[in-house]
């Protein structure tokens, strides 16, 4: 029997992975030292015995051999055959099977952030706007978070944003939170949680449609060409528009301040702010949500003072803790979480909150805040949520 070892080549490679033709009656060899070794048999069948090992094993084409330890490896062809060997092999995939799972539970976490918490954070702003001014509250809640935020970051390491990435931040951090949620503090002033939710869950419509447009103009040209709406695409913008027009006509976007129309605008801004993250120069991970929110929140500080915003008196302990509640999870949970999403999903995942939020939000408004929701906004909420559905599933 001829021994056949690794040419000089393949023993170049074989820290990642060689394949090895043998003969009937080929041997080849291996010394075990301790790391993990992943030996499929490719083709044809194999005999192979360790030193120490109390068994032999026979591999036919398909199977594969695994595990770690140390001590001489020999692999005899009972025919001619091909074996593939991965020295690591075993740990590689251990790892990357680890990995995936990590993956999996952050993405279910995300989630629930943003299904539960951005839910939830209608009735928190309701609640703090009773003794807090609107810019006034959702500058020092995103100044606030963001500066909690970059401090833990720099703290453990990460690098401070390059003078273009804070650029990058602060465009995205006036579209997501100066124009999307500003405008729905300020038109909370005058609208229900509720539909304040109905309302802002109308953005993953316009993502949407700017997608739309923003690739038939040549600005993401995939393989084949710029893409064009799809008709169930157009089907699901139709019925989800038809929803937010059934708020006006039903009468719960009727107040008696004409600011509260703002609010339709908010989920115009959010989505562009979306789209424009995907794209921008962002610095890495959590620091592009700790960017967003100083940048976003400064700018909100400085309309609060342009608006000559005052405390007319101290604020309530009510208000405060809903405060503390939205920079905490509000804002550092629910924006990482939403970041995180965007970067490692599908858009029709990461937005997919807005079709949960409507219920959740509507829900604790009348079990907690003392609101009413009428039949229109129920169905507005309903034909909303069918209009994402189809959007999503049409561009799937």
């Amino acid at each position: 029997m001829k021994l056949t070892s690794l040419v000089p080549e393949a023993q170049s490679r074989f820290r990642d992975a060689a394949r090895i033709e043998l003969g009937k009656g080929g041997l080849w060899t291996h010394r075990l030292r301790g790391g993990p070794l992943l030996l499929s048999c490719t083709s044809g069948s194999v005999w192979i015995t360790r030193e120490g090992a109390p068994d032999d094993v026979v591999l036919e084409a398909g199977a594969s051999y695994g595990g770690a330890g140390r001590g001489l490896l020999v692999v005899e062809a009972l025919e001619p055959a091909q074996i593939a060997v991965d020295a690591g092999g075993a740990g590689k995939a251990l790892r990357a099977a680890l990995e995936r799972a990590r993956g999996s539970w952050l993405v279910l976490l995300s989630l629930a952030a943003l299904y539960l918490v951005w839910g939830s954070t209608y009735l928190a702003v309701s609640v703090a706007l009773e003794t807090l001014p609107p810019f006034l509250l959702a500058g020092v809640r995103f100044v606030t978070a963001g500066a909690l935020l970059y401090g833990v970051l720099r703290l453990r390491g990460v690098p401070r944003p390059t003078l273009r990435q804070w650029g990058a931040a602060a465009k995205v951090g006036v579209l997501l939170l100066v124009g999307g949620n500003g405008l729905v503090v300020v038109s909370q002033q005058w609208v229900s949680s509720g539909v304040a939710a109905v309302v802002v869950s109308t953005m993953p419509l316009w993502l949407a449609l700017f997608t739309a447009v923003r690739a038939a103009r040549g600005g993401a040209p995939g393989p084949r060409g710029a893409p064009e709406v799809s008709r169930g695409e157009w089907v699901g913008l139709l019925v989800g528009f038809a929803g937010a027009a059934l708020l006006h006509l039903g009468g719960d976007l009727h107040a008696e301040h004409a600011g509260a129309l703002l609010i339709v605008l908010a989920p115009v801004a959010w989505a562009l702010g979306s789209l424009y993250s995907r794209t921008t120069p962002l610095p890495d991970g959590p620091m592009a949500v700790a960017a967003e929110m100083l940048s976003g929140g400064a700018v909100m500080l400085g309309i609060s003072a342009l608006a000559g915003e005052q405390l007319a008196a101290a604020p309530s302990s009510r208000s405060l803790l809903a405060l503390a509640y939205l920079v905490v999870f509000g804002s550092i949970v629910g924006l990482s979480a939403y970041t995180f999403l965007l970067r490692n999903t599908r858009p029709a995942i990461a937005t997919s909150y807005a079709y949960v939020n409507p219920i959740v939000a509507i829900a604790l408004g009348i079990a907690l805040g003392g609101e009413r929701a009428s039949a229109a906004t129920w169905a507005a909420a309903a034909i909303i949520g069918a209009g994402v559905v189809i959007v999503s599933r049409a561009r799937h």
